[in-house]
């Protein structure tokens, strides 16, 4: 984690983080569509362009893992709908949202092909989004899908 990055959280990490990490802003990530491009748009005025995210893996995730890339399955994209220009571009580069080529693929939502999926993944419970909307407005994105948050922070601190 780079110093000041903007930390976007499961819920359930959020009180846990802002006790590890006082001086970062620490944000929880949301369900509800207007909320995320709220809590990015929030963002504009501060001068951090690294974010950091951190999901909350659905099944059976037993180590921590950095994410190489998404699948977002959710049938919602923060992106949809009228584009400021000055925000970032109409159509972004989505082919590398995320700091780091190895690692697995955090995928929100669900569908019946992927168990025909050879790549490593793992079902999050949210966070895409933010990750998109992100990037779209030119945010280094690093991101991990914790399974012990207790010993990610214990990672970080060392």
């Amino acid at each position: 984690m780079n110093q000041n990055s903007i930390i976007f959280c499961a819920p359930e990490f959020h009180s846990r983080l802002e006790q590890a990490f006082p001086s970062e802003t620490i944000v929880s990530y949301s369900n509800d569509m207007a909320a995320c491009r709220k809590q990015v748009a929030a963002l504009d005025n501060q001068d951090v362009r690294q974010a950091l995210l951190l999901f909350k893996g659905v099944h059976h995730i037993v180590i921590n893992q950095p994410v190489m890339d998404h699948v977002n399955l959710s049938k919602q994209n923060p992106l949809i709908g009228p584009v400021d220009l000055n925000t970032g571009p109409r159509f972004p580069d989505m082919s590398s949202v995320y700091e780091g080529s190895e690692g697995i693929i955090a995928v929100l939502g669900d569908d019946e092909d992927l168990k025909n999926f050879k790549e490593p993944w793992a079902h999050v419970t949210g966070g895409i989004w933010e990750a998109i909307a992100l990037k779209h407005r030119g945010y280094k994105v690093e991101a991990w899908i914790i399974a012990n948050l207790e010993k990610w922070i214990s990672s970080i601190n060392n």
